[in-house]
C-alpha cells in the first residue's frame, strides 16, 4: 500500500464515514427509487472505512500526532 501522509488519512476518513452517515440517512428517507444502489454503494463504503480505520490505528501505533479515532468519527 503507498504512504500517505497523516492528514490526507485522516481526511479520508472522516469524508468516507461523513458519506455512509449521508446514504444512511437517504435510505432511511424511504424516498428513493432505487435502494439497491445506495446499499451497493454503503457496501463500498464501509469496506474503505475498514481499511481506513486499520490504517489510522497503524498510524496512531506508529506515533503519528492524530486524535483518537473515536473523536474523528463521532464528533459533530
Amino acid at each position: 500500500m503507498p504512504n500517505i501522509d497523516d492528514n490526507t488519512l485522516l481526511i479520508s476518513l472522516q469524508a468516507v464515514y461523513q458519506n455512509i452517515k449521508r446514504y444512511e440517512s437517504l435510505l432511511d428517507s424511504e424516498t428513493l427509487s432505487d435502494p439497491e444502489n445506495i446499499e451497493e454503494l454503503l457496501v463500498s463504503y464501509d469496506e474503505a472505512l475498514k481499511t481506513l480505520k486499520g490504517a489510522y490505528q497503524d498510524a496512531l501505533k506508529r506515533g503519528a500526532n492524530l486524535p483518537p479515532i473515536e473523536s474523528v468519527l463521532f464528533a459533530g
